[in-house]
């Protein structure tokens, strides 16, 4: 089985990339352990992980509450599927 991809340091990563110096997280090296996870797990396998990441932690209840929404699962997706995520 593969290892689980930690989409929470990868959202910290996307928030760095997109300007929150303060929550974000620049590492270089996590990115690139991140991308090889990514590059190694089947289409069908990752989509399934990151739209259950993205419901429990951007689309619950208390997500919502918190103030996110579509717009945030929007962004951090497109930043994924374009390819940005795979370098500063």
């Amino acid at each position: 089985m593969a290892e689980r991809i930690d989409f929470t340091k990868l959202e910290a990563i996307y928030a760095y990339d997109t300007g929150s110096r303060e929550s974000g997280i620049k590492d270089e090296a996590l990115r690139s352990r991140l991308v090889a996870q990514i590059d190694a797990m089947p289409d069908d396998a990752f989509r399934l992980e990151f739209s259950r990441w993205l419901r429990d932690n951007l689309l619950s209840e208390q997500a919502l509450a918190q103030g996110y929404g579509f717009e945030d699962v929007m962004s951090f997706a497109r930043w994924i599927f374009d390819g940005d995520f795979r370098s500063p």
